[in-house]
């Protein structure tokens, strides 16, 4: 097992190892002196995961409640949020209980920012299952649900006290859950030149996995260590790609996954950033076959003017332009602000 410290405003630990999921126990006991846990994940890690773990915690002495709701972007939303508020209000949860996420990016930031609401703040440990939360959105503390206007605009930071990545659970997931992880991880790679896309080129991702994670998880503790609230500039660098990604997601209907459109979000941003000079094609192609050779490439079922109107959207804008961070080479990405009408021309 490797442990990772980030140091936030309250520092707290990453575990990233085998075998993890026998320890939920042993690892939850720490910040949770009253032994009752409040679990938030959806119906299909539900199925794989959450009565084993709800049933081990009983069996080492907690009372564990569980809040499922139905997988998918579509519930990352202010009723179902309600509704877990609702729950944990119903089943007497206190502010020294401990809430715990058991899934991927949605049940994160569901159960992310139903801990900041709820009493004001309560304790939480994010155990991912899926790669994608993994090197992401597990770490950082931002969480959030999306509104009719855009993806991830209601929200709160809130650092968890731990974070438990089983890279068995990893490892094992189905190879489109796999591959819609590896967006981010490619991101990672685009930002900081990692060994990454050596693995992808190699195929080697799964055997170097705890390797992969490790490298992601370095990357963004750097940057949110210093840029712990997004005040600074400094962690918009992990928005790589993601301006059209989110502009993906959003004109989908948040039918394409996450890590999907993120991965389609650097290959298309590399592209205005070589018309724009600022990388050459050698380095856009780079991202392309990495995109490629992860399963993730796909044609943009979009026009030019509705994915510039749904990048007017996000909240990265400044100044009535769109926001990018664009690829300069590998390892380095610049901020570029653009209008609608100067995104159409170069997509």
């Amino acid at each position: 097992m490797q442990k990772m410290t980030v140091n936030t405003t309250e520092k707290y630990d990453i575990l990233l190892g085998a075998g993890l999921k026998e320890k939920v126990a042993e690892l939850l006991l720490p910040f949770c002196p009253t032994k009752k846990v409040f679990i938030i994940t959806d119906d299909i890690v539900d199925r794989l995961y959450g009565e084993e773990i709800a049933e081990s915690l009983n069996r080492e002495g907690f009372s564990a409640e569980k809040f499922v709701f139905k997988n998918g972007e579509a519930s990352k939303n202010i009723s179902v949020l309600s509704e877990i508020l609702e729950f944990a209000a119903l089943k007497g949860f206190k502010r020294n209980d401990l809430f715990l996420t058991l899934g991927g990016g949605v049940p994160g930031d569901m159960g992310g920012l139903a801990s900041a609401l709820y009493m004001r703040g309560v304790p939480i440990v994010q155990m991912p299952t899926t790669l994608l939360s993994a090197v992401d959105s597990s770490v950082g503390g931002k969480t959030a649900i999306d509104l009719k206007a855009g993806k991830n605009l209601c929200g709160a930071f809130k650092q968890p006290k731990l974070v438990i990545i089983d890279t068995d659970i990893i490892k094992n997931l189905p190879d489109d859950i796999f591959a819609c992880g590896m967006g981010e991880v490619i991101k990672c790679n685009i930002i900081k030149d990692l060994p990454i896309f050596d693995y992808i080129s190699k195929g080697a991702v799964k055997q170097n996995i705890e390797s992969v994670i490790f490298d992601c998880l370095a990357l963004k503790k750097e940057i949110v260590e210093q840029d712990e609230f997004d005040t600074k500039g400094i962690r918009n660098i992990l928005n790589a790609g993601h301006t059209v990604a989110h502009a993906i997601e959003l004109l989908s209907g948040f039918s394409i996954m996450h890590g999907n459109a993120v991965a389609m979000g650097t290959v298309i941003e590399a592209k205005i950033s070589e018309k724009l000079g600022f990388c050459n094609k050698n380095t856009a192609q780079t991202i392309e076959n990495a995109v490629k050779n992860s399963g993730l490439y796909f044609e943009i079922p979009f026009s030019k003017e509705d994915i510039a109107n749904a990048c007017i959207l996000d909240k990265k804008n400044k100044d009535s332009r769109i926001v990018f961070l664009l690829p300069e080479k590998i390892g380095s990405c610049r901020e570029v602000k653009l209008t609608a009408d100067e995104l159409i021309n170069l997509l």
